[in-house]
């Protein structure tokens, strides 16, 4: 054989085996690869870890009305040799507010509004214990009104997040002045008739705190943010009632603006419906 077809075949067999390694690399390297993937997730789960973040909580399940829920109802009275009467109201700084109660009518102040039997309106009851869930507030909006120069309702709650909505149904100059002591305090001017605010609270505040206007020194509301829905406000006749309550034993509290709170325990059992009274001394 002469040498140049001994260098021929010679660099024949290089190409052959250079291309047989590279394929040899190729395999060995994508066999690692391959590896190294079906390792990826505990890597993850370990460099997560590492970083010290909690883990997200799985959000609280609604409390659903049940089936045993139960029903508490009562009245409120005022136990007093004479019955207190509403004063009237002074209104004659403003025209506009005067000639919306010609003849004093509607022009009483709410402070203590009670029957000639002692059925105490406008008492804020509520659960003070209740069971612990996740409470999804109301889609509807709580209201308040300025008509006639004065707030309505005088005493009322909303739960945490709900909406609740300010009106001037008056042709006149109100500002609504809230004053929570938990929640942040906000002081607004409504000088259109129409004019509509909406505002949120998003911490609980279970004593009734003050909403008043700085214009009108009269007018007042009270106004509770809850955890949950099992609260009322005693009617003109004094009764109340707070349903679907989950059976069990709880403390329920009553909140007048004068006359203050008061508490009792109460157990109820499953589909029952129970009665519990509050009486204040005048």
């Amino acid at each position: 054989m002469s040498m140049k077809k001994f260098l021929t075949l010679l660099l024949a067999l290089c190409v052959v085996l250079l291309v047989a390694c590279g394929k040899g690399h190729e395999a060995s390297s994508n066999e690692e690869a391959e590896g190294e993937d079906d390792q990826a997730p505990p890597t993850a789960t370990v460099a997560a870890s590492d970083t010290g973040a909690p883990a997200a909580a799985a959000p609280a399940a609604a409390a659903p009305v049940s089936a045993d829920a139960a029903t508490l109802t009562g009245v409120v009275k005022l136990e007093a040799a004479a019955m207190p009467k509403a004063a009237n109201i002074q209104m004659a700084a403003d025209p506009y507010c005067a000639s919306q109660h010609q003849g004093g009518a509607g022009a009483q102040d709410e402070e203590v509004v009670v029957s000639p039997a002692g059925e105490l309106a406008n008492v804020f009851v509520y659960v003070k214990n209740a069971p612990a869930g996740n409470y999804a507030p109301p889609s509807t909006a709580e209201e308040i009104d300025q008509k006639g120069c004065k707030y309505f309702p005088h005493v009322h709650a909303v739960q945490v997040n709900q909406a609740l909505q300010i009106k001037n149904s008056d042709a006149t100059l109100h500002n609504v002045h809230a004053q929570p002591v938990v929640n942040s305090q906000f002081n607004e001017g409504q000088p259109v008739q129409g004019m509509v605010a909406t505002k949120k609270f998003d911490k609980v505040e279970m004593t009734p705190f003050k909403i008043k206007c700085d214009v009108h020194n009269w007018m007042r509301s009270y106004l509770a943010v809850m955890p949950h829905p099992f609260y009322a406000v005693s009617t003109a006749n004094g009764t109340f009632t707070i349903p679907n309550l989950p059976p069990g034993t709880y403390t329920i509290v009553a909140w007048h603006e004068k006359y203050g709170p008061q508490e009792q325990q109460v157990t109820v059992a499953a589909k029952e419906s129970k009665a519990i009274n509050f009486n204040y001394k005048g």
